[in-house]
This record gives structure tokens, sequence and C-alpha cells, in this order.
């Protein structure tokens, strides 16, 4: 509430100054019924003119990626469906999947007029294999042995060893894909790390018109050939003439420029700023028209997580006892509002996941037991939470279960206290707890400090829960490059992090097995950031990397590391990520909302660029 108090304050001071967002550079004057207007995710940019992507550090969720750069495959998490992009097929794969043939859609052009070709790839694949220190260089050089093509639109990579997943190297979830490359530009530079390919070619539907030099605003227009982009071949015409990115900086400030339709799409306002902008402007919403109105099919979920290497949290009944210690149920409504989905396993509760995995899996989860026949699996939770929601006067619509999760594990300290005491552990006079060499136990969680407001209200939201339990908890909030060192290096006990994997399940699990273990101390280069080491783990990647993704062998295997994942623990799972995605429809509509989920709301993607036929503009001037 206080924060609430904040916003109304600040907003009713802007507009009483008139106030506006103060830019380095006047922007151009543009006509506002073509213009979309977008929130820049990344904010204000230090070095603006570098549009060189494939150098490691240069930021491409300011436009880049979404209106520039192309891929050969998108995977949207809304629909689970692949995006054809540069490829017009899944890729062929041979019997021991050590080749893999590309076949790539004809008519695509560069916007200088270059036509793309199978050179431009397999000159990506050589030119970063070739130039160490460049994205994906360390990728290609260990997998890639010989890259061709056997003529204009088909290409093929010999692999070092057999890897039915190499694809996902060219697939794009969030940020995570190769990005191809213009030859006829790149073959002319010979230091790839001092180039910053401005002005950039573009392979996407929209070219790169201007940019505020100080890193506020860069304006991209459609190009007048965007039939021949995978996004024109695929949907059409994009409806904007012109997509300029900005930013307008904290949410009081974006709040204020949505509210006078000054900003389209917002990325992810806090509940609160969210609650003010709602009741400002009527043609403001999010995902849901009504309660819970944010999005939550995201590509990770937030954890606790727990540094496996340290004591007492490599134990099992530990984790078990901090996790039924621990009320979900207060957890989402103290710390969101109620707005949350439970996202109690190792892969993302996305609408397409939660039919594919959790259902078929709820009968194991109701009869899954801890050592001693305890059965922790609570399915009343989403109706708890509908409850509260009732209580605060939300009309809710839809299916509990889909909404807001199938369950999570109960609230049951005096199971808990069981567990720990099994090990050893006491209570105080005080009720406090002891530790078995009788020193009290204190728990530190790291969580963000000024940034994924999310994470870290579940990080005072779960300290509350184990305060409750008689634990000593400390929340330490820690800035951007510290909170990502300590993360990488195992500099913490319990940290506010998300990991859990979503679309990119098979190459994501890679990364526990033992042989890209790391001790603490030393940068989790392949992940693994909590130290978790399991032979049973190892046995089953083992099997699934000689399987491609599709093969509903490789799909019993991912079943049984989800169980794993639930018998061991090795960090609770609480919710997946929500986002308050701010739309205004008062310029623009026909953006994916629950109504009409065509595609993730995802502006700061680069799978934006195929909404953008899909939107439509209102006729406002």
């Amino acid at each position: 509430m206080k924060k609430l108090s904040l916003v109304f304050l600040v907003l009713l001071i802007l507009s009483l100054l008139g106030s506006s967002v103060t830019l380095s550079q006047v922007l151009p004057t543009l006509p506002r019924s073509e213009t979309l207007i977008v929130d820049a995710l990344h904010g204000r940019l230090a070095n603006p003119k570098d549009f060189n992507f494939w150098k490691p550090g240069v930021s491409v969720g300011n436009g880049t990626q979404q209106m520039l750069l192309d891929g050969l495959w998108y995977l949207d998490p809304q629909t689970g469906k692949t995006i054809y992009a540069l490829a017009e097929s899944d890729p062929i794969y041979n019997k021991d999947f050590t080749k893999m043939t590309v076949k790539l859609r004809k008519g695509i052009y560069w916007s200088d007029g270059k036509p793309f070709t199978a050179d431009d790839v397999v000159f990506t694949v050589e030119y970063l294999k070739k130039h160490q220190g460049m994205s994906y260089s360390a990728q290609f050089a260990k997998w890639v042995s010989k890259v061709y093509k056997t003529d204009n639109y088909t290409v093929v990579f010999e692999l070092k060893e057999s890897a039915p997943f190499f694809h996902y190297i060219f697939t794009a979830i969030v940020y995570s894909t190769c990005y191809i490359m213009p030859k006829h530009i790149f073959e002319k530079v010979a230091d790839p790390l001092k180039f910053e390919f401005n002005p950039p070619v573009s392979l996407g539907p929209y070219v790169l018109k201007s940019y505020d030099p100080a890193g506020y605003w860069w304006l991209f227009e459609r190009r007048s050939d965007w039939r021949r982009t995978s996004v024109g071949q695929l949907y059409g015409m994009p409806r904007p003439k012109y997509v300029l990115f900005i930013y307008y900086g904290p949410d009081e400030k974006k709040v204020m420029a949505q509210t006078k339709h000054e900003l389209d799409l917002i990325f992810d306002l806090t509940p609160e700023a969210w609650e003010v902008l709602r009741k400002s402007n009527p043609y403001s919403r999010v995902w849901y028209k009504d309660f819970p109105w944010a999005w939550m099919d995201d590509v990770r979920a937030r954890i606790m997580a727990f540094n496996l290497e340290k004591y007492p949290y490599n134990i099992k009944d530990v984790r078990w006892a901090l996790t039924l210690a621990t009320d979900i149920v207060d957890v989402v409504t103290s710390g969101f509002d109620g707005i949350a989905r439970i996202n109690p396993l190792f892969i993302c509760a996305t609408s397409s996941l939660m039919k594919e995995f959790y259902l078929p899996l709820e009968g194991w989860l109701k009869n899954f037991a801890l050592e001693d026949g305890y059965k922790p699996w609570d399915s009343t939770v989403p109706y708890k939470i509908v409850d509260y929601a009732k209580k605060k006067g939300y009309a809710l619509k839809g299916e509990p279960r889909e909404i807001f999760g199938i369950g999570w594990w109960k609230y049951d300290p005096a199971k808990a206290e069981k567990l720990l005491t099994k090990h050893g552990f006491k209570r105080d006079a005080r009720g406090k707890w002891l530790l078995p060499d009788g020193k009290p136990w204190r728990i530190t969680i790291t969580a963000p400090a000024g940034f994924e407001i999310h994470a870290t209200r579940l990080a005072f939201a779960v300290a509350n829960q184990w305060r409750k339990f008689g634990i000593d908890v400390n929340v330490e909030t820690v800035e951007a490059g510290p909170f990502w060192n300590k993360w990488n290096l195992g500099d913490f006990e319990v940290g506010s992090y998300w990991e859990v994997p979503a679309t990119d399940f098979y190459s994501f699990i890679q990364q526990y097995h033992s042989r890209f273990y790391k001790p603490t101390g030393e940068v989790a280069s392949a992940g693994n950031q909590i130290r978790f080491k399991n032979k049973k783990l190892d046995e089953l990647v083992d099997k699934l990397v000689t399987l491609q993704p599709e093969d509903p062998k490789a799909k019993e295997l991912v079943v049984e590391i989800l169980k794993l994942f639930v018998e061991e623990n090795p960090h609770p799972i609480f919710i997946i990520n929500l986002k308050f995605n701010a739309q205004d429809h008062y310029y623009w509509t026909k953006f994916p909302t629950a109504d009409d989920p065509y595609q993730a709301p995802v502006w700061w993607w680069g799978q934006f660029k195929f909404i953008l036929p899909h939107i439509r503009p209102t006729g406002r001037k």
C-alpha cells in the first residue's frame, strides 16, 4: 500500500507539472496512427550505435532482434508451436544424429537487395567458429566438424559427435538463438569484436530509420519490400509503418505515458502500477481482462535456489522441511495479491505444458510419498487462491486450475519439524531453531535490488514463512552485477532466482549433467549454479541426448527427470514468471490476450515481429 500511495503521488505531481520524459534528442514527427510505440526493455544504452548482436554484451532487446534480425526457427511458448522462419521445415538428421540438413525458405532478401541464401548460413557458422570471443564460437567449435551447402537453399552440418539437439542453437527462445549474419557485409570485416554493424542491414521486416545518440530511443520503418521477409511470407504485411522503441524511465513515467497514449506497450509493471494504470486509462489491459490480469506463460519459473554444497541444504530432508514450512497460498496472496500460477515441477507451467506434462502427472503427484510414506501433495491450492480473490471482491472467469495451476505441496509445519529433528535440529526456549551443533540457524536469502521485482517479492514472502516457522532469516538485496556474479560463483546459501525450462527443456537439462559440474567458487559456465549432482540424472540425460526431442521415448525420459526433481527437491519451485505487460488499445488493437492467445505477448523477444501483421489500427489520429 505504501508503494501504491507513492505511485499515486508521483502521478499527481507529474500531471500537475505536465511532465514528460526528457530526451537528449527531439523525437522525429511521426503519424501517430501509423506508429507503434514500444517500451525499450533494456533501458537507456551506453552505446546505442552498436548493432553487432554477434558480439557479446551488445543489447538486442531495444528493437534489434525484433525488427532487424531473423533466425531459422522460433518456439512460441503460448501455443507450443514452431514458427518456421528462415527454415521452411524441421531439421533433417541422419540415423546417428551426426549430420543435420536444413532446407531454407526461398525468396528472402536482405534490406539492401541481396538475396538470403545458404551462403549466409554457412558463412555465419564458419565465421563465428573462426573468431574466438564471438557469441556461439565455442558451441560451433565443439560440435561442428564441417558445414556446407548442397544448393543455394540447402545447408548440411557434419557434427563431431551425435547431437540430436543441435538445431536448438538456431531456435529462438527469448534471446538464445544464433541469428544469421549477412555474408556480404561481414566477409569484409577483419575484427568483428570492433565492428559495430552500423548502419545495420536487415533481414527482418523493418529497417533502422534513426536513433537517439544518447541511447533513449530507436526508430524502425517498415521495409517497402516486406513481402521478401519471413514475416511477410508467413503472415502478411506488418501493420505499423513505424515502430519506436523508447525508454521512458521507471514505472511511474511509463504509466503516465500510456495514460496519455504515448506508449502502446509496457514491459512488466508492478501490480501497484498496473492498479493505477487500469483505473486511469480505460484502453489499457494486460493478458486477462479482469483478475488476475497478468500473463503467466513465460519460459522461466521462480525458485528458492539452495547451494547444495552448503550445509544444511545438502540434506534432502532439510530441503523438504523448508518446503513444507512454506504456506504457498500465503506466499501468493501476501506477495502477489493472489496473482500467480503455481509451478511445482521442473518445467514451466505454461498453458500448453500443463496439458502435456502436469495433467498426465497429476495421479503420480497425488500418490508421491517421501521415504517415510508421507504424501505431501496438496490439490486444494488453486481453490484457496480463488477464495482469497472472492474475499477481495475480484470477479474470476475461467477454470481455477487452468489459471492458478493444479496444486503444490502441503503447508505442514509439524511434518517439517519431524524431518528436522530426525537430523539433530532442535528448538531453543524461545522456539527458535538451532543447528545440530547448537548454533542458531540463520538463513540469508539473496534477492535482486531494483530489478525483477517479482523475484524480490518472492524472497520477502518466503522469508516471512520461514521466520514464522522459527528460523532467523535475512533478505540481502543485491544490484544486478553482483547478483549474477554470486549466482554463477555459488556465493549464496539461498537465492531468489528464476530457473526451470519451458520449450528449451531438452538443451537446458544437459547443464545439470555432472560432466559440467563446477565447485563453489568457480564459474558455473554450463549452468547448474545450485551444484546439483545426481547419478540417476546423469544416466537419464545420457539417454535423452541420444534421441531427437520429438521422439516419444524422449518424452518418457523427460517425465522421469521431472519425477526425479520432485523426489530430490534440489530447490523448491514456486511460481511461473508473471508479467504485467500493459497494452494500450487506443491507437492499436488485436494484441495477443487471453481472449485471443494466438501468440505469446512478448515484444522483448525476437518473435515479436510475427505479431505485427495481426494487430490493427483503430483509426484514431
